[in-house]
């Protein structure tokens, strides 16, 4: 059986603030990357998720009440970015954030709360 593709329609890197998540983050579902900037200036995701709204997400993951130390700390301490793209469908969602958990392997997700979609392709730009 052949992979499934997903073409996402990236948006952003936004500096990852309150304000720019009001201003951009819809209240929509899809899936997303949080990355920090590197000295050499390229991006480096530490998160991926999904959410049924992401601008709710944001918020989440930016107050004091995040239990998800890693992503605290990374916000705390460097320039953040975010990137999200819609994503109705809740299958498609998990096919996509396990395809972003394996391409980035980033240090803040549970590797055991990845969802075991069948393997999908998509673009990660």
């Amino acid at each position: 059986m052949s992979k499934r593709t997903l073409s996402l329609r990236w948006k952003g890197y936004y500096n990852y603030t309150s304000d720019n998540v009001s201003l951009y983050a819809p209240e929509k579902a899809g899936v997303y990357k949080l990355s920090v900037k590197l000295k050499n200036g390229n991006l480096k995701p530490f998160y991926v998720g999904q959410a049924k709204n992401l601008k709710g997400r944001f918020k989440k993951h930016l107050s004091d009440n995040e239990e998800n130390g890693c992503i605290k700390d990374n916000v705390e301490n460097y320039k953040c970015r975010f990137k999200y793209a819609l994503v109705a469908l809740q299958n498609d969602r998990d096919g996509a954030e396990r395809a972003l958990y394996l391409h980035y392997k980033p240090e803040c997700n549970d590797p055991d709360a990845i969802p075991n979609e069948p393997d999908i392709d998509i673009n990660y730009d």
